[in-house]
């Protein structure tokens, strides 16, 4: 599973420490930073969910039924957390990101 790289992206000490290392950068650096850190984790969120979800292409095998049920519910859990962890960072964040919010959210909700 890799889901592993996009949960910890947004882990709250992650997020602490990234923004932590842009307080000496001018606004628009940071705004820019934010919003390429949230592309990224957008990015990590959908390739997690395809990795899981092609793992759901073999429950239609009855040996790998017993494996892609725990994986099914990997999946919804993953897809909830993931979700709400971008979108709480995307809240925050949202008088920094300016225009990009609306784009950033767009490309959550087409996932």
């Amino acid at each position: 599973m890799n889901s592993g790289a996009a949960q910890l992206s947004l882990d709250p000490s992650a997020l602490t420490a990234f923004v932590a290392s842009l307080s000496a950068l001018p606004a628009d650096e940071i705004r820019k930073a934010k919003s390429l850190f949230s592309r990224n984790a957008i990015a990590d969120y959908r390739m997690s969910l395809k990795s899981l979800g092609i793992m759901g292409v073999l429950s239609i095998i009855p040996i790998f039924l017993i494996v892609s049920i725990p994986t099914f519910f990997s999946y919804r859990a993953l897809k909830e957390n993931g979700r709400q962890k971008i979108l709480n960072a995307l809240e925050v964040w949202r008088s920094d990101l300016g225009s990009a919010y609306e784009v950033l959210l767009s490309a959550l909700d087409a996932i």
